[in-house]
């Protein structure tokens, strides 16, 4: 459990960096011309999964995440939350996963899947490390968008805030 903890302990670490200096244009701006995500987009779409996390964990909740940000197309972003929200949001959810992290049983990440995973997946702990997966990709788009606006990317935000 320590393990898939960290994954998405350094994804908090990371994201929160590579949000800090943005502002909602920037946030709002798509990738790839017109019809890629915006960085806006993807933490909407990694608040929703880090929130499928938080249910595979055990604990009863709702995504309020999902209708906009799950399986849905990246917009304009025009009706995304601001980035200010995205950023308080990111901070609840990922002090929500936490403590479903400090209350799962014990023996929970080996208990099997019902059937198998899209990606091969058979137990709760190969899906949670998939979702950390997950969300280091979608943290490399990040960077990458970044990048494009002419920002540092995660590596120099890191090592930035390491020299501190």
């Amino acid at each position: 459990m320590k393990t898939l903890r960290s994954g998405f302990r350094t994804t908090n670490h990371v994201l929160s960096l590579a949000l800090a200096d943005l502002d909602d244009a920037s946030a709002r701006r798509r990738t790839r011309g017109t019809d890629g995500p915006s960085i806006a987009w993807t933490v909407g779409h990694l608040l929703d999964y880090r929130i499928k996390t938080i249910q595979m964990l055990g604990v009863e909740r709702e995504s309020p995440y999902a209708a906009q940000f799950g399986r849905a197309s990246a917009t304009d972003g025009e009706e995304y939350p601001s980035l200010e929200s995205l950023r308080r949001q990111w901070a609840e959810v990922h002090a929500e996963l936490e403590a479903a992290f400090d209350n799962a049983p014990s023996d929970l990440l080996d208990r099997p899947l019902p059937g198998s995973g899209a990606h091969g997946e058979s137990s709760l702990r190969d899906k949670l490390a998939f979702f950390a997966w997950h969300e280091a990709y979608h943290t490399g788009v990040i960077g990458a968008a970044r990048k494009a606006l002419g920002l540092p990317g995660p590596a120099e935000l890191v090592a930035a805030a390491s020299a501190k």
